[in-house]
């Protein structure tokens, strides 16, 4: 298997050029798109998550804040107010300290105790009023001790650093960034990530990155939303891995797809050279399926039906090699291939049985002057009357009509019939009924398909039968298959013709002449 795509790849090295870069291609949308996905519900997770978090801090400092009178029956700093300040910290674990406030300087906290030197709230990255309080936020508290206090007259409540620390390890891990601020985002609260500047510069519309993610998550309760964000890498972080896994997979799978389509392609061009070849070799043969009046069961007639059955692809249905001959221009060959050995083949049946010969040919063919006289030489040499031979054609869209009228005169001097094959399947059969002069009319399967029960019959068959009872043509139903079929042409139209499995499969010359000596 291996040498054979290799053999195919030195063969037609564009195609698997073309392949592999197209699979690359797509394998890298696919991978990119649902690797966007996957960090777009990250990243939402990770909003959700830090938005949770807000509110439950924001509920514990209102709590806290609430219970501010509590503690206003003890002198601020004593023993008893500390007490009760560590007393009430202790079930909050988003809670860092509380403190006393004056003038904008810690006094003393349940934390620190009674400090000897107040410490100012003075220095800090942002201050928001919201309300009664103040938030201040990356306040430098002492030496290398920054943290995020609300206050407001004489009482402050410091949140603890670690509140967000879970999901700074997130931020590093996944290249996350975040903003909590309040919902217009005109005031930011906490940062989180080393990128949040970036981030906020694309909310704002200060920048603008094609391949930058952002989320938002809004609470229902406070006047918060958080705002996350990462930047979406173009080629998965240059991760040599992945790269080389994408890379290794396209390879593969665009040999795959290369050696399919080359698999394919010659091997309709093989299926195309065989059938040239079975027509200059003269390897078809021929089965016909009689056509009987329905009312005396008598057989009145045959359809030649051409097959093809190849010694190294077996059989090989018309429904493929009749239109691989329209479509690479063979069709005329087919039919003067059918009119030569056909009729040569059949003509001892016509001699002794007073039977029609029904063959299939093109519009072209009706029209063309190599075929009509190659039709009248065989007809002369194996002494056929012409009323014996009824040609089946099909409406086709491209078909000029008027030509077809004209070439039909000629036929019919020898007494050539014709029969307009297929009828109801066509966009305008009414139209080719109405202009040509045909002796038959032959309705398609499809519509006989309909029959399925005594009482499940298709309305437009019904009308149809009802308009062609009203016509001088004789009518042919193909396909009837059922005694269901059967009963019911005979109720409705018991001077018509069949033919179908229900009277006769297809049959070899010997077979059907053994059928017409019974």
């Amino acid at each position: 298997m291996k040498l054979r795509i290799l053999n195919f790849a030195i063969r037609r090295p564009r195609v698997y050029f073309v392949s592999v870069m197209l699979t690359i291609i797509l394998c890298y949308g696919i991978g990119s798109g649902s690797y966007y996905l996957y960090l777009h519900e990250k990243l939402e997770v990770y909003s959700n998550s830090i938005l949770s978090r807000s509110d439950s801090l924001i509920k514990q400092v209102q709590l806290i804040d609430g219970l501010r009178d509590e503690f206003s029956v003890y002198s601020p700093c004593s023993e008893q107010y500390l007490h009760e300040l560590r007393k009430r910290l202790w079930p909050y674990p988003l809670i860092k300290d509380i403190a006393y406030v004056r003038d904008q300087l810690v006094v003393c906290s349940a934390l620190w105790g009674k400090l000897s030197t107040p410490l100012s709230l003075n220095l800090y990255r942002n201050k928001v009023n919201r309300g009664s309080y103040i938030w201040v936020f990356d306040a430098l508290i002492e030496e290398n001790i920054i943290a995020d206090v609300l206050y407001t007259n004489n009482f402050a409540i410091t949140v603890s650093p670690f509140a967000f620390q879970r999901f700074w390890q997130e931020a590093e891990k996944m290249n996350f960034s975040a903003i909590v601020g309040d919902y217009n985002h005109k005031n930011h609260f906490f940062n989180i990530g080393n990128n949040t500047k970036l981030l906020e510069a694309i909310e704002h519309h200060q920048a603008h990155r094609l391949n930058y993610i952002i989320t938002r998550s809004c609470s229902s309760i406070e006047d918060i939303c958080v705002i996350t964000g990462a930047e979406f890498p173009i080629l998965f972080n240059n991760n040599i891995y992945i790269l080389a896994l994408l890379i290794s997979v396209s390879i593969i799978i665009g040999f795959l797809n290369s050696a399919l389509y080359i698999s394919i392609t010659e091997k309709n061009q093989s299926l195309l050279s065989r059938f040239e070849d079975a027509i200059l070799k003269e390897k078809f043969h021929f089965v016909y399926q009689p056509i009987y009046n329905v009312e005396a069961r008598s057989v009145i007639g045959a359809e030649a039906l051409i097959r093809w059955n190849d010694h190294h692809m077996g059989n090989i249905s018309p429904d493929i090699f009749i239109p691989l001959a329209e479509k690479n221009g063979l069709i005329n060959k087919v039919s003067l291939y059918v009119v030569e050995h056909a009729l040569a083949e059949f003509a001892p049946i016509l001699h002794r049985y007073n039977i029609i010969l029904s063959i299939n040919v093109n519009c072209s063919d009706i029209c063309n002057d190599v075929f009509r006289a190659k039709l009248f030489t065989i007809l002369e040499r194996e002494k056929i009357p012409g009323n014996l031979i009824m040609l089946e054609i099909t409406e086709r869209q491209n078909a000029n009509i008027e030509e077809i009228k004209k070439a039909m005169i000629l036929y019919k001097d020898s007494g050539i019939q014709f029969a307009l094959d297929d009828f109801g399947t066509g966009y305008s059969n009414l139209n080719w009924l109405s202009l040509l002069d045909v002796e038959e009319i032959k309705i398609d399967k499809s519509l006989i398909d309909c029959i399925s029960t005594e009482f499940s019959v298709n309305p437009i068959l019904t009308g149809l039968i009802g308009m062609l009872n009203n016509m001088p043509n004789l009518v042919v139903f193909e396909g009837v298959e059922t005694e269901t079929q059967y009963r019911f042409l005979l109720e409705n139209v018991p001077d018509c013709c069949a033919q179908g499995w229900y009277f006769s499969k297809p049959m070899k010359f010997e077979e059907i002449s053994a059928l017409l000596i019974c």
